[in-house]
């Protein structure tokens, strides 16, 4: 979700904070495991 509504939909850290009612500080380490789950994925298929 995080990855969706960051690099897709654009959002701030803050919007996404408040949208999920998380801290900001759990929204960046979702989205930094969600982006090395991504590339470690891609990498295999590059």
């Amino acid at each position: 979700a995080v990855f969706t509504l960051r690099d897709i939909q654009g959002m701030s850290y803050q919007e996404i904070s408040k949208a999920l009612n998380i801290e900001e500080g759990t929204v960046k380490s979702r989205l930094n495991r969600a982006r090395l789950r991504l590339a470690r994925e891609l990498e295999g298929n590059l």
